[in-house]
């Protein structure tokens, strides 16, 4: 019987490795600020988790405050990831998908990018370099945030002239909600809020229509 033919794959490109280090440094992160929050993560612990060398986490992030930037870039975008892979199962149009969307909204803020989201911010109210760092990183992922959710809702509903007014009320709604649950759990019941929402965003939309 004849062998298979052996499967070669091309050595990887110092760019690939480069991304690779990097990539496995930032779930480093995210795993040391599950586990223990900002002030239990430490570069050492993360180049730790990592198993890098110093030189290679300094090389891609010179500064805790920076580490910590990145890292909620790379959780927005394995969440963006999920929310990409969740479109195809949603109801085509109307109330239904708005529904769909935001119930995977609402799972973005009971997860890992919300908790240590809220960590970092909390942090940055006395860590001016960690605030300087956040600024920008925020408003990317904002930015990226809104984009996804376009696309999820589709253009029916993200065209709509009052689409960006009413989605970040959303957001505001749903920070808040979330905060509250982490703090009071389930005796919080901010759930039928949220199911209440759902039905007052297509009203947010249609206020001032003839």
């Amino acid at each position: 019987m004849p062998q298979a033919a052996r499967v070669v794959r091309a050595p990887r490109t110092q760019e690939q490795r480069r991304e690779g280090t990097r990539r496995t440094i930032l779930d480093a992160a995210v795993e040391s600020l599950i586990a223990s929050g900002v002030a239990g993560t430490t570069t050492l612990e993360v180049q730790k988790r990592a198993k890098v060398s110093r030189g290679a986490l300094l090389h891609h992030f010179p500064s805790k405050a920076e580490l910590m930037a990145a890292t909620i870039v790379h959780l927005a975008e394995m969440r963006g990831r999920e929310l990409k892979a969740s479109s195809p199962h949603l109801p085509a149009r109307g109330r239904a998908r708005i529904s769909a969307v935001f119930d995977l909204a609402w799972q973005s803020f009971t997860g890992p990018l919300f908790y240590v989201a809220m960590d970092l911010r909390a942090a940055a109210r006395t860590d001016h370099e960690l605030r300087r760092a956040l600024g920008e990183t925020e408003r990317v992922v904002h930015e990226r945030l809104i984009a996804q959710y376009k696309e999820l809702l589709g253009p029916e509903i993200a065209d709509h002239p009052r689409f960006a007014t009413a989605f970040e009320m959303t957001l505001q709604f749903m920070i808040g909600a979330a905060m509250t649950a982490l703090l009071h759990g389930k005796a919080a019941k901010v759930e039928p809020l949220i199911n209440l929402w759902k039905s007052a965003f297509p009203v947010l939309l249609s206020a001032g229509d003839p």
